[in-house]
């Protein structure tokens, strides 16, 4: 059986997407599940200095608690649980996040998907204008810099990937934005406002997700 990694950036099991990465990887793969937060308490994580100029990330803690860190506090973090993943003999992992990450040392293939969605959406969409869907409004900002192209207009929101409210809110917004494509930028939002969103729109929806599950059983097979 092959063996996949999967490295949250905050704590492990993923309950709440893994059983959609399941359907689309299949029963034959072994899923190997850690968390960069994993003997983490919720007091150290309320310790961790939230500055913007530090890229702050969205994740939960194993009870589901949605938690903010920083890409600077965490990717020490997880390098040490990529090193125990591949001492497990795993030599392909997924990073369950969006975010922009260095090249970690690795034995293997370490996928993350920032990169892979660039390359859809650049193939998608030559002009026109791209929404984007933060989990937070700090990361807002960042549309601009992160996804637009000189014919690539983009306009960014927000909601929560585990607490959502006013979904109708945002679908709202995004329909009156006349956009042409719409990426959910969090490897936490699920089928579910994937869904609302494209009901109301009628605009193609990129799950983050299920786009990068796609893209492993491609990997593994």
């Amino acid at each position: 059986m092959k063996k996949i990694g999967m490295l949250t950036i905050g704590q492990s099991p993923r309950d709440d997407i893994l059983p959609g990465l399941r359907e689309i990887l299949g029963q034959n793969v072994e899923i190997v599940e850690v968390g960069a937060l994993d003997g983490k308490t919720m007091l150290d994580v309320k310790k961790i200095p939230l500055r913007v100029e530090d890229y702050i990330l969205v994740s939960r803690m194993r009870d589901g608690t949605e938690i903010k860190i920083t890409k600077k506090y965490i990717i020490p973090l997880m390098q040490e649980k990529l090193d125990w993943l591949e001492s497990q003999g795993v030599r392909l992992t997924v990073v369950m996040c969006t975010g922009k990450f260095p090249q970690f040392r690795s034995k293997g293939l370490v996928v993350t998907p920032m990169e892979i969605l660039k390359g859809v959406l650049e193939g998608c969409l030559k002009e026109g204008k791209l929404g984007v869907v933060y989990p937070t409004a700090e990361q807002i900002p960042m549309g601009e810099k992160e996804w637009s192209r000189p014919s690539v207009k983009v306009y960014s929101d927000t909601v929560s990937p585990y607490k959502p409210k006013d979904v109708e809110g945002l679908c709202n917004r995004l329909a009156s934005q006349n956009l042409d494509l719409i990426l959910l930028n969090c490897f936490g939002f699920p089928t579910d406002i994937r869904n609302k969103v494209a009901a109301k729109t009628g605009k193609p929806v990129v799950q983050a997700n299920t786009m990068i599950a796609h893209v492993l059983a491609e990997l593994l097979s």
